[in-house]
C-alpha cells in the first residue's frame, strides 16, 4: 500500500510541474487511509494548504445532491418515474410539450435536455433556487427529454428545487441535516462558516509567463449551488462520502442508503454512450462510471473558479480515491495522479483514450453543415478548403467561466473535425494539441435526411 510519505512526494512533484498552486489528496483502502497535501491555500498570504483544509467541491456535489434525493425516493417522497411537474406544478420551458415530459430520473441521470450552463448569476438569498425556476420559461430543451445524455447544471439545480419542496428545508440546510452532518463530514456552504477554517481560494496561471494569481471572486452563480458552485469542504471529508457509496452506510454503521439505491445509482443508464462525457464509459444515477462491469469504477469530477475536485470509488476493492487542488492547471495533476495510483495499485484503466484515424471516412459533408444552438451557445458546421470544420462560439457567461477556469474554451475558431463511423456519425475534432482529440457525433436526421443534433461537449440543436 501506499504510504503518506510517498503519496505527498508525488503529490509535490506534480504540482510543481503542472504549476499548481496546492493541492490535497487522499487514498483510503479496505480501512486504511494515506493523506497528503503540498503548496499554499493563497499565493497572497502564503498560509500553507493543511489536512483540514477546505477546498471547493465543484461538480462533484452533484453525487452528494443525487445522494439527497435518493434518500427521499427510499422514504416514499420523491418518485423516479414521476414527472418533475408533479412536484413543480409551474415547471416549464419555452417548450412546455418537452418539458411536461421531463422526469425526476432524467435530472438525475442528465437526460432531461435542460440547459448544461445557463449562468445568470442571481444575487443570493434563501430563494434563490425558487427564482431560477421562474427563468426556465425563457429557455429551451434540447432534443427528445430522456433519450440522449447531455450534461445539465440547471436539471442539478432543478433537482436542488424539488429537494427543497419535498422536505419544506433550504437546500443547503437539508443537504447538511440528512447526509453531510450524518457522514461527519466538514464541508459547509456558509461563506462565514468557511472563514473559520483554513479555506483554499482559486488562482489561474498566465500561459504565457507562468504567473500565478488569484480569482477574483470566490464564488459565484449561487443558484447552482445543487450543482456544485457554493460547497466546501476537506479532502477527508469526500473519502467519508465515496465510503458511504460502497455499501449505503457510516462507517459506524448509520445506514444513509439501502444497498438496492447504491447499486442503482452505479447501473448504467445508456446503451451508447461514445463521446458524451470525457473519462467515462457510461453515467449511472449522479455518478460517472469510469469503468462497466462486476467491478465497476465510479468517478465524478467538478471544477469552480481556479478549483478543481475529483473522487474515485471502486466498491469491490474497498477503494476511495479523492484529489483536491485550487489551481485552473489542477485538471492535469488530477488526471495524472489519479491515472497512476489507479493502475498501479488496483490495476484499473479507464476508457480507452480517442485516437485521431490515419484517414478519414468519407461522407456527404454538406449533410452535416449549418448552425446548432443550445443555451450554452452556438456550434457552426461549415467546408472550409474541402473539410468539415466546426466553431464552437460559447455564450458571454461560459466564455467568462472557461477564461477562469484556465479552460480552451470555444472561441469561434474553426476546427477540422474527421469522420471515424460514417454509420454513426462519428467524428474526431482536432483541437491543436497532443492527446485533446474531442468527440463529435451528429443524431436523428430530419426530413432531409440531416441531423437535427450534434453533441460537442454537450448537444446543441440544429436552428430553424
Amino acid at each position: 500500500m501506499l504510504t503518506s510519505d510517498e503519496l505527498a512526494d508525488r503529490l509535490s512533484r506534480l504540482a510543481e510541474k503542472f504549476t499548481v498552486t496546492g493541492a490535497s489528496a487522499a487514498l483510503w483502502h479496505d480501512g486504511m487511509l494515506v493523506q497528503a497535501e503540498t503548496g499554499t491555500v493563497n499565493v497572497t498570504t502564503g498560509a500553507p494548504v493543511r489536512p483540514d483544509t477546505l477546498f471547493a467541491a465543484g461538480s462533484v456535489t452533484k453525487t452528494l445532491t443525487v445522494s439527497l434525493a435518493m434518500t427521499l425516493v427510499e422514504k416514499g417522497r420523491l418518485d423516479l418515474e414521476a414527472p418533475v411537474l408533479e412536484y413543480l406544478p409551474d415547471f416549464t420551458t419555452a417548450d412546455p410539450v418537452r418539458s411536461a415530459a421531463i422526469t425526476v430520473r432524467m435530472l438525475l441521470n442528465h437526460s432531461s435536455g435542460l440547459p448544461g450552463n445557463y449562468l445568470p448569476d442571481l444575487a443570493p438569498g434563501d430563494d434563490v433556487l425558487e427564482r431560477l425556476m421562474g427563468k426556465l420559461a425563457t429557455l429551451n430543451v434540447t432534443g427528445v427529454p430522456g433519450r440522449r445524455f447531455s450534461y445539465s447544471n440547471m436539471g442539478m439545480s432543478t433537482l436542488g428545487r424539488l429537494v427543497e419542496v419535498v422536505t419544506g428545508e433550504r437546500f443547503d440546510v437539508a443537504l447538511r441535516t440528512r447526509l453531510i452532518h450524518p457522514l461527519g463530514m466538514t464541508a459547509t456552504a456558509d461563506a462565514e462558516e468557511m472563514l473559520l477554517h483554513s479555506t483554499a481560494v482559486g488562482h489561474v496561471v498566465d500561459p504565457s509567463s507562468g504567473a500565478v494569481s488569484r480569482v477574483p471572486r470566490l464564488r459565484v452563480w449561487p443558484e447552482y449551488g445543487p450543482a456544485g458552485s457554493r460547497l466546501w469542504l476537506d479532502v477527508e471529508s469526500l473519502v467519508r462520502f465515496g465510503r458511504m457509496h460502497i455499501d449505503g452506510a457510516t462507517p459506524d454503521g448509520h445506514r444513509i442508503l439501502s444497498p438496492a439505491s447504491v447499486a442503482e445509482m452505479r447501473t448504467p443508464q445508456y446503451d451508447d454512450f461514445w463521446g458524451c462525457l470525457r473519462g467515462c464509459a457510461n453515467f449511472g444515477l449522479g455518478w460517472g462510471i469510469f469503468r462497466e462491469g462486476d467491478d465497476p469504477v465510479l468517478t465524478h469530477s467538478g471544477a469552480n473558479l481556479g478549483m478543481h475536485s475529483t473522487l474515485y470509488v471502486i466498491p469491490a476493492q474497498k477503494v476511495v480515491l479523492a484529489v483536491l487542488t485550487n489551481s485552473a492547471t489542477g485538471g492535469m495533476l488530477h488526471s495524472t495522479l489519479c491515472t497512476e495510483l489507479l493502475d498501479e495499485f488496483f490495476d484499473v484503466q479507464g476508457p480507452a483514450a480517442l485516437v485521431p484515424p490515419e484517414a478519414g471516412v468519407e461522407v456527404d459533408d454538406e449533410r452535416f453543415t449549418g448552425a446548432y444552438r443550445a443555451s450554452d451557445g452556438q456550434v457552426k458546421v461549415e467546408m472550409r478548403d474541402g473539410r468539415l470544420h466546426v466553431r464552437l462560439i460559447p455564450h458571454a457567461g461560459l466564455a467568462e467561466w472557461d477564461r477562469l477556469m484556465g479552460s480552451p474554451a470555444g472561441d469561434g475558431r474553426a476546427m477540422p473535425i474527421t469522420c471515424i463511423d460514417s454509420e454513426r456519425n462519428r467524428f474526431i475534432m482536432d483541437s491543436g494539441s497532443p492527446g485533446s482529440q474531442v468527440a463529435v457525433q451528429f443524431f436523428e436526421p430530419g426530413w432531409d435526411g440531416r441531423p437535427t443534433l450534434v453533441r460537442l461537449g454537450t448537444l446543441y440543436e440544429r436552428a430553424a
